[in-house]
């Protein structure tokens, strides 16, 4: 009997890792048997990126491919917390309403995968679309390249694979966790750059290797294209190198000493393969914006999406897996607003919402200018009577005047109070605990700042988009959907505040392939 019983607890085990393969037919099940549920859930964003079910994962193989905007995620479908994932799939027209392509994009099980990590697309110069991407094999992590069919629906693994290991002809030496190429083209030459690490050394790599022939199966190492000082940024993960204006832009995400996405301007020598920075920046000051994706379309237009992980990610001094990362949910993770990167007059990064994002606005309130004056040794709070909700984008124009400091709450009480707070002190902007440096302040400056919110989801643009901050405010500091103004220390003055309520519905369609 005993024998029976483990014999059938053994079939139980085994048949469910088989149901939560990495298949197509497996997630199209998931997806349909979470849907209902995701449909009730209060807390899931309307008008941002969220998974179908699972847990969301970084953004890649950014492309714009006939006519439309397509992203790819990993995505761990089977639990809310992050695991083994595939690349799954959503398309756009506008990078706001998203239809969730079939799961096609899976492992190549018949050649020992049983997940896929980080990587980019591209278009080779017969017009096939191509992705490459690491995958951790044997102990080490190895560049892997796939053909997908002409609408980027699945793909395939012909020809030479893997076609990058540490084994490759004159390569420094790498960590074994080497990973996420992104591959380009400049003048009809096409290179390929990763993220690396040289332990014994003071900086952190980027290394550039050149594509040998038409197909993109032969590499060669040429050198390292860029390096940065170790002391500053732990590694430089997803690096990517894109146009702009008349600079380029290599962009990468560090996880210490604070999960950031950085970014450098500068020039690319094509003769030395070296890229020469001529200033630095952080994007988004939030350690809830990571593993940054871009999308150059046939415009010429640079957009960039990121990753808002359903959780905070402490990383000093040990990685930290807490109850909230690791909890059972049936989905977890979002995407930021899609943003577009421009440079100013003065050849500044500016970063601001899609501009898709007016289809969503409805009703504007627009309210009159006022003071706050602070009357006592405590804050003051002015609750706005005429907004009120959790799905809306408002703008305000603010002085502090004679306050030390002046601000908003967003999903406060009916007092105003808890909720997440934006406190300005004139040199510093601080987001629910983050701090965006503004040191260009004199006194007498404005500042203008807009602001969505969608369920507890916030972002902050500031000053027209030379900065901002993406945050996911706690379910336990949400204390209602009112708004109010603050001050202390003396007399705030804000104007033009105008306020429009967004859609409240999601634009994440799941297409008809749902198996019911």
């Amino acid at each position: 009997m005993r024998a029976l019983w483990i014999l059938a607890l053994s079939f139980c085990i085994n048949s469910g890792m088989i149901a939560q393969q990495l298949t197509s037919d497996n997630i199209k099940r998931q997806f349909s048997s979470t849907s209902g549920e995701h449909s009730q859930d209060p807390d899931r964003p309307g008008y941002h990126l969220t998974p179908p079910s699972g847990c969301m994962g970084d953004p890649n193989g950014g492309i714009y491919y006939q006519g439309a905007y397509h992203i790819f995620y990993g995505l761990q479908p089977f639990r809310g917390s992050y695991g083994g994932w595939f690349w799954a799939h959503a398309s756009s027209t506008d990078l706001l309403h998203w239809t969730h392509e079939s799961p096609e994009v899976t492992p190549a099980f018949d050649l020992g995968l049983d997940h896929i990590g980080s990587g980019s697309t591209i278009v080779d110069q017969s017009g096939s679309p191509l992705a490459f991407y690491s995958v951790g094999m044997d102990g080490e992590m190895k560049f892997w390249r796939a053909e997908f069919d002409q609408d980027l629906t699945s793909w395939s693994h012909p020809g030479k694979n893997p076609v990058l290991t540490l084994d490759h002809p004159g390569l420094p030496p790498f960590d074994g966790f080497w990973r996420d190429p992104f591959v380009f083209r400049v003048e009809d030459r096409t290179f390929m750059i990763a993220c690396a690490d040289l332990l014994e050394e003071d900086y952190v790599p980027v290394p550039i290797f050149e594509a040998m022939n038409e197909d993109l199966t032969e590499w060669e190492y040429k050198d390292l294209l860029f390096t940065y000082p170790k002391h500053k940024l732990r590694n430089l993960e997803v690096p990517e190198l894109r146009p702009i204006g008349d600079k380029w832009i290599l962009m990468a995400s560090s996880d210490a000493p604070k999960d950031r996405v950085y970014y450098f301007l500068g020039e690319l020598n094509l003769e030395t393969l070296k890229f020469i920075p001529e200033s630095e920046g952080i994007l988004d000051y939030s350690d809830h914006y990571y593993a940054q994706e871009t999308i150059l379309d046939d415009k010429g237009d640079l957009y960039v999406m990121a990753w808002i992980p359903g959780w905070d990610r402490p990383f000093l001094p040990y990685f930290t897996d807490d109850d909230v990362k690791l909890e059972d949910r049936s989905w977890n993770g979002t995407f930021a607003i899609p943003r577009k990167l421009s440079l100013d007059d003065s050849g500044k990064l500016i970063s601001t919402p899609v501009e898709s994002i007016v289809q969503l606005r409805g009703k504007e309130t627009t309210i009159p200018s006022f003071d706050l004056p602070v009357d006592g040794s405590v804050t003051a709070f002015h609750v706005l009577d005429e907004i009120q909700g959790n799905q809306l984008e408002m703008q305000v124009t603010m002085d502090l005047h004679t306050s030390s400091f002046c601000g908003i709450n967003l999903l406060a009480d009916s007092t105003g109070d808890a909720g997440l707070a934006i406190v300005w002190s004139g040199n510093a902007l601080n987001v629910d605990g983050v701090e965006i440096p503004m040191d260009e302040y004199t006194k007498g400056d404005f500042l203008d700042l807009q602001v969505f919110v969608d369920k507890q989801i916030v972002e902050v643009f500031v000053n027209g988009g030379e900065s901002s901050a993406s945050r996911l405010v706690k379910k336990k500091n949400v204390k209602g959907d009112f708004i109010a103004m603050t001050s202390l220390g003396g007399r705030a003055k804000f104007k033009d505040i105008k306020s429009k309520f967004l859609s409240n519905q999601c634009f994440s369609i799941l297409k008809h392939y749902i198996l019911l």
